[in-house]
This record gives structure tokens, C-alpha cells and sequence, in this order.
């Protein structure tokens, strides 16, 4: 049901200007009227930093490919999910070639993938009707997101990532505001019974649920400093960056960063511990009004 009233309010809003689509959006999805000129919860700072920040940095998280480049360059390249081959067209992608299992993706999208096991048999013209469809679809219109505009749109394939039982791991997600992390969460069943739990820096957990319903607790993860070493690093340039992982036995991946964590439509609950989260975002140019 949420997904369907997100989608019919896109198509209502879509001939607005990007200022007016965001602020209509915030008021239906949250029940009040946006300050972007004077934010204070973390969902408006999230908004303004849409509208205002024109830095070409942002492109490097948008663009999965160059944002391995980067990763690898600041941090190192053990910590990249290991990369199958990157293609322009869908034509080009040799389905029956690759080693499974595996994750197909475009390179230039947010929450668009397909999980490939070893025993799925696939329909490869159904499946590259769905990369064409990836293709077409502009994320800096979706919902008014500059940073995906001009990012070149490709595809790529990486391994699936297996926890010990051979289901997917959780995410884990580092949010990097003025320089450090100042939350965390960890996602499980992402493609099923999706939950989330939300955590500060020292493992406690937040007073507060992060749009979804929790889980039980998480165990603290053993490389938890260097997750918050690794995310602060990679947010040094960037005013506001999110951090997302996967943890492999001992090893640590790092899956992709960005930079407007669910367009500004995620929701905390209770509501006001969006404002909690939205002290820590200072020090940013006062932006003109919205």
C-alpha cells in the first residue's frame, strides 16, 4: 500500500519544479510543511542538501562503478564485493557466461536488482526486457535526486554475497553526518520480511524505529571500528554520506555509499527523533530561500 500511494504520488506531482515536488511530497508523506530554508529534522536537512549541494563529488556515489574506484583509491579494494564485468547495453550481457550466484544491477539506480542462483533457470529475453527497463529510467527525475543527472546508465554484475546458511547477510548502513557516524542500521530480509534495527556508535539501541518494524537485537559485529573507521574516511569530502556493508565471516564489504538515504522519505518513529538526528547536521552554508 505504501508503495502504491508513493507511485500515484510521484505521477501527481510529477510536472512540478523540483522545490515545490519535494516540499508537496514531504507534506503527504510526513503531515507538515517543510522549513529547507531553516532545517532542523534530519529528513529536511536530507531535502535541502538535495536542493542546494551542486557538487560534483555527489556523482561518485551515485555512479556504482566510479564509487568502486573511489572506495578502492581512499580505502583499499579488499573491501569490494567482487565485480563480474560492467556492460552498456543488455545485449552485451553474457547471462549464461556467468559464474553464479550472482547479483545483476544498474550502475546509475537505487533498490533495483536481480538475485541469480545457481539453479534458476532464466527467461534471458525476459531478463533483458528488465535491464532495458533499468536503462530508461532517470533517477535525477524520480525523485528530483541531482546527483544521478548526467551519470552515465550501465550494468553490472556482482558475486552474491552468502551468509553461513546460504541466505543473504544483513545490511549494514553507516550515516556519516559532519564528519561522523552518528547511526547505524542493520536491515534483514530485504527481499522478504523486511525489518531494521537502528544502533548508535557504541552498539546501543536507538529509542526510535527507522520506517520499518525491528527485529531482535543484532549482534555488535566485531569489525564495528572499522566499519566506523572505513565510513569516516570515505565521508571526509562529502557533508552527509551513507556507508553500507556486509559482513562475511571476518571479512568486511563494502557494498555501496550514498547520498540521499531513501530520498528524504524515510521516517522515524516517534517522529521527533528525526530532529535528534538533525542537530548533528551543522556547519553547512545558510542556502537561500526554497
Amino acid at each position: 500500500m505504501r508503495k502504491l500511494s508513493v507511485s500515484i504520488g510521484r505521477v501527481l506531482l510529477w510536472p512540478f519544479p523540483d522545490s515545490v515536488y519535494l516540499r508537496l511530497g514531504y507534506r503527504i508523506f510526513f503531515g507538515t510543511w517543510p522549513d529547507y530554508r531553516h532545517p532542523r529534522s534530519f529528513n529536511e536537512h536530507i531535502h535541502e542538501y538535495m536542493l542546494r549541494c551542486r557538487d560534483p563529488m555527489l556523482r561518485i556515489p551515485a555512479d556504482k562503478i566510479e564509487s568502486r574506484h573511489y572506495i578502492a583509491a581512499r580505502v583499499g579494494a579488499d573491501v569490494l564485493v567482487p565485480l563480474l564485468g560492467v556492460w552498456n547495453r543488455p545485449e552485451d550481457v553474457p547471462l549464461s557466461e556467468l559464474p553464479r550466484p550472482l547479483v545483476l544491477k544498474p550502475t546509475a539506480a537505487s533498490g533495483l536488482v536481480l538475485i541469480v542462483r545457481a539453479e534458476d533457470e532464466l527467461d534471458e529475453d525476459e531478463v533483458r526486457d528488465r535491464m532495458r527497463c533499468w536503462l530508461r529510467r532517470c533517477y535525477s527525475h524520480v525523485n528530483r535526486e541531482w546527483c544521478y543527472r548526467g551519470v552515465p546508465r550501465r550494468l553490472m554484475a556482482e558475486t552474491l554475497l552468502s551468509d553461513d546458511h546460504g541466505g543473504l547477510p544483513p545490511d549494514y548502513k553507516a550515516y556519516v553526518i559532519g564528519g561522523k557516524v552518528r547511526f547505524l542500521q542493520v536491515d534483514r530480509g530485504r527481499f522478504d520480511q523486511h525489518t531494521r534495527n537502528v544502533y548508535d556508535p557504541q552498539w546501543n539501541p536507538l529509542p526510535a524505529r527507522w520506517t520499518l518494524q525491528k527485529h531482535e537485537l543484532d549482534p555488535r559485529p566485531a569489525c564495528l571500528s572499522r566499519m566506523i573507521e572505513l565510513a569516516e574516511t570515505l565521508a571526509e569530502p562529502f557533508e552527509f554520506l551513507r556507508v553500507d556493508y556486509y559482513v562475511i565471516g571476518e571479512q568486511l564489504y563494502i557494498g555501496e555509499l550514498t547520498n540521499y538515504p531513501g530520498a528524504g522519505f524515510e521516517r522515524f518513529i516517534p517522529s521527533e527523533y528525526a530532529w535528534e538526528i538533525g542537530k548533528f547536521w551543522t556547519g553547512r552554508p545558510r542556502s537561500k530561500d526554497r
